[in-house]
């Protein structure tokens, strides 16, 4: 039977089985303040945590229009699709859709896996990467779309690791006609879009931002508490210098003494 049929019939076959059988939803959770995607078996299959600040520079005069977006809202619609287990490149999506009075709004975001040069590695990294970020604004008949640039990637991860950022991430969108738009990740950033099978949340990739500002702190506390040590120690010794000082002179010895 399925050998009389044609290409194009065995495609739409394909497509309706791979709908059935990997339907995917979505979730929030409002105790970890996580959202994303679960799959046909009820387990996260793409979890995501952190807040948006959008930033608009495309008004009249100097004035720029800024939104902050709880993605854990219920007037923002989650959907998009998880990558499967044997996808040779596996990516997955999450598209979030809110109005704003007329106004119909749309952000997109596309994780794609991809080998990456790594300084001082040998051999090229398998790591998972936010490829793709859209923004669209309807209004009646008209629309407009942002798109991030491909030079600049922002959140990347080796592929079993949860990418973790405790400072803001920007990614800046694009238009050919139009200033740019900033899309602005607030933290707590949590990013886990595929491997989340294998343990999930317990392998943690700290954003570099974080980690310079981390040891940038560290050391400026070892450098306040060297100081401390420092400064204590010539108060000590100046203190214990003067003291000698006063018992070596005899016309003070005697009045020290009697104190």
């Amino acid at each position: 039977m399925l050998g009389r049929m044609g290409p194009s019939v065995l495609f739409v076959l394909f497509n309706i089985t791979f709908v059935l059988c990997n339907h995917f939803k979505p979730f929030i959770d409002s105790g970890t303040q996580q959202f994303g995607l679960i799959n046909h078996e009820e387990k996260a299959c793409l979890v995501l945590k952190f807040d948006l600040k959008l930033y608009n520079f495309n008004l009249n005069g100097s004035d720029i229009a800024t939104e902050t977006l709880n993605l854990l809202s219920s007037k923002v619609r989650l959907s998009g699709y998880c990558a499967l287990h044997n996808e040779v490149t596996k990516s997955s999506e999450l598209v979030a859709k809110w109005d704003s009075g007329e106004r119909k709004k749309q952000i997109r975001f596309l994780f794609r896996e991809a080998f990456v040069r790594v300084l001082g590695q040998p051999v090229d990294q398998l790591r998972w990467q936010l490829q793709d970020v859209t923004y669209t604004e309807k209004f009646k008949s008209r629309s407009i779309e942002f798109a991030s640039s491909n030079d600049t990637i922002v959140v990347s991860a080796p592929v079993r690791q949860k990418f973790v950022c405790k400072d803001k991430l920007n990614v800046t969108l694009y238009h050919e006609k139009y200033r740019n738009f900033i899309v602005e990740f607030l933290p707590e950033i949590d990013m886990q879009p595929v491997n989340t099978a294998s343990s999930f949340g317990s392998n943690i990739y700290l954003c570099e931002r974080t980690r310079k500002r981390t040891l940038s702190e560290s050391f400026q506390n070892s450098m306040t508490v060297f100081s401390g040590v420092v400064l204590g120690l010539s108060s000590v010794g100046t203190l214990s210098g003067y003291s000698v000082w006063r018992q070596l002179l005899p016309s003070r010895r005697t009045l020290y003494n009697d104190i």
